[in-house]
């Protein structure tokens, strides 16, 4: 076994709050490194090239980013840097290993159809109109890995659920 997988087996449950301040403090990180790897090429695009590109490439290029810093972080060092304050690891669950890159694309996949979901149902909430039915729908997956989080002994959300992961905080 592994430094890390014998500091996963000594770690306990990372509580809801905790994760969710690692979850802030990421998502501050992901929106600089985006704006210096997304929002400035997009900009020198419009004023130099005059055109202004596609939404979708634009996303995607947000996509992608995301997807380098999430996974790269949980595939090489368990934890990204939002995570690193407060000692916390995602590891697989089976064997407490860091995650292979499937695992961490898999959990990956489901965070941002959680976060996605989640700000959906903001956006409907803040335009008032949560008589759509996709405010039903959209609303439905935050909740209940929220749910999950707060009635599973091990606090596992939607995403570790889904990849056989946990978030752990090591000492």
């Amino acid at each position: 076994m592994s430094d890390q997988s014998n500091q996963r087996l000594q770690g306990t449950n990372a509580g809801i709050g905790i994760r969710l301040l690692a979850s802030c403090y990421d998502g501050l990180i992901l929106l600089g490194i985006s704006m210096l790897l997304v929002g400035i090429p997009i900009t020198v695009s419009i004023e130099v090239l005059g055109a202004t590109p596609p939404k979708w490439l634009q996303y995607l290029l947000f996509l992608s980013v995301s997807y380098a810093y999430f996974v790269g972080f949980w595939v090489k060092g368990g934890a990204t840097t939002g995570m690193r304050p407060w000692k916390l690891m995602v590891a697989t669950n089976e064997t407490g290993m860091p995650l292979s890159w499937l695992a961490a694309s898999v959990r990956f996949a489901v965070l941002m159809l959680t976060w996605l979901t989640l700000g959906m149902t903001l956006w409907y909430i803040a335009t008032k109109d949560t008589g759509h039915f996709l405010f039903f729908i959209a609303a439905t997956i935050p909740l209940v890995s929220l749910v999950v989080m707060i009635l599973s002994k091990e606090r596992a959300a939607l995403q570790d659920l889904v990849s056989g992961t946990g978030v752990y905080r090591v000492s």
